[in-house]
């Protein structure tokens, strides 16, 4: 039977532990490196993150006055309405008839609480659902004031998505707007989070 205290079983024991020391200071090392990285940014990091906050890129030649183009989204469906006109006139008047007319209740981006809620006068970009059932609008034949309806609670909505008092539920808000721009006549569409 060896003697446990013997020099040799003592030089064996510190050899071991710190072996056993350097494995978990090399272990350590290698979990830390993600938390480390994710502190330092690079300039690749930084440009695929900037090119992919526009999640659509679309031609605005594609678009015909008067008509939706409906373009896929992460979220589902996009329209897209390119306005008339006589849309641009009417919205540029301030109108008795709307329930939100200043879009204060709405989902939107700030910068688009306007009269057009939109980048551009000449492009409404909206998801197609209204807020109390999630039921699809449709483009009407009158081409002015209420350009879209939904069959659930009969909504009426402008050529910016505002809804018109006495039609819909109480509860019914404008549609909602992701965010866009135009840039050089290419549309860009980015990520839409609904209110809670």
């Amino acid at each position: 039977m060896s003697n446990i205290s013997s020099p040799a079983s003592l030089k064996r024991r510190q050899v071991l532990s710190g072996l056993m020391k350097l494995l978990g200071l090399i272990g350590l090392a290698f979990l830390s490196i993600p938390f480390i990285s994710s502190f330092s940014t690079n300039e690749i990091n930084e440009k695929q993150r900037a090119s992919s906050v526009w999640v659509i890129k679309h031609p605005v030649t594609g678009f015909t006055q008067g008509k939706v183009t409906a373009l896929n989204w992460s979220g589902g469906v996009v329209w897209v309405y390119a306005r008339t006109e006589n849309n641009i006139s009417w919205l540029n008047k301030n109108d008795v008839e709307l329930r939100d007319a200043l879009s204060k209740q709405s989902d939107q981006p700030e910068q688009m609480r306007n009269n057009f809620r939109s980048y551009s006068e000449k492009y409404f970009v909206f998801i197609p659902l209204e807020n109390k059932r999630g039921c699809q609008v449709s483009l009407n034949d009158d081409r002015e004031k209420a350009l879209f309806s939904e069959p659930c609670f009969s909504a009426k909505y402008d050529a910016a998505g505002r809804i018109f008092k006495n039609s819909g539920h109480q509860d019914q808000i404008n549609l909602s707007i992701p965010e866009h721009v135009v840039e050089d006549g290419i549309l860009k569409i980015g990520i839409w989070l609904p209110k809670i």
